[in-house]
């Protein structure tokens, strides 16, 4: 119930731009005291900042949202999206699982492979496999502790000592310019060291990414292999094949 009224506060937010704690008391049926608690945990996760008046989004342009706030966002595509790419993976293969929210919805099903082998810069991901009967290599590097992903130098070199077969991504933004991309540098070089180890490349997001801008591209979608989408209608400009699911 408060993750959703704290989703509320920040999609308010984004759309006013500014709003006072009374304003949002009275928007949200709650009062003044329950909405500068939330508004203090809001601040803890670095999406919004305190005004003398009320209380502004920090933008998303710059930071990297926490994974907690992002896994509740359009949950229900992310996990149809999941599950159409799982389809691609083939026992024996060497997967590596980037640490967005998206393809974090890969691991329950992943769990009921056998003779796969997991790759990932996240430790939220490789936590669900803690319980599977595949090996599975959590890779080293400076944690976001917005993100549980590993990024980094360190994080690059550990990519190098891998090949493989199947590479999963999901970025923050599609841009109109036909790339995948990233809000934070880190994160789109992790990204781009993974997709020069792998064989074949997924990008996996839903409709709300599409004409998405970030400030760092981390890969055209012709060198992705599969795009994997709820979106219906948009024309993607690439040679990649397009999965389409529906919800």
């Amino acid at each position: 119930m408060r993750e959703e009224r704290l989703m509320d506060i920040v999609k308010l937010l984004k759309k006013h731009g500014y709003r006072t704690i009374q304003e949002l008391a009275e928007e949200l049926g709650v009062s003044g005291s329950t909405i500068r608690r939330d508004i203090g945990e809001l601040a803890a996760r670095k999406l919004v900042a305190g005004t003398k008046s009320g209380v502004v989004p920090i933008s998303d342009n710059v930071s990297d949202a926490p994974l907690n706030y992002r896994s509740k966002v359009n949950s229900r595509a992310k996990a149809a999206i999941a599950w159409e790419a799982i389809s691609l993976v083939k026992e024996g293969d060497t997967v590596f699982l980037d640490s967005s929210s998206t393809v974090l919805q890969l691991a329950p099903a992943l769990n009921s492979l056998r003779r796969i082998t997991v790759v990932t810069n996240s430790l939220l991901t490789a936590r669900n496999f803690r319980d599977a009967q595949v090996p599975v290599f959590l890779i080293g590097g400076e944690i976001s502790p917005l993100s549980y992903g590993f990024y980094g130098p360190v994080a690059e070199r550990a990519l190098r000592q891998f090949n493989f077969d199947i590479a999963f991504f999901s970025p923050v933004g599609v841009t109109p310019q036909n790339c995948a991309a990233e809000t934070v540098e880190p994160a789109a070089a992790v990204r781009r060291a993974a997709i020069r180890q792998a064989q074949h490349a997924a990008l996996l997001f839903d409709h709300t990414k599409i004409g998405v801008v970030r400030p760092f591209n981390f890969a055209r979608l012709d060198e992705f292999d599969h795009l994997v989408t709820d979106d219906a209608k948009h024309d993607f400009d690439t040679t990649a094949a397009v999965h389409r699911v529906r919800l």
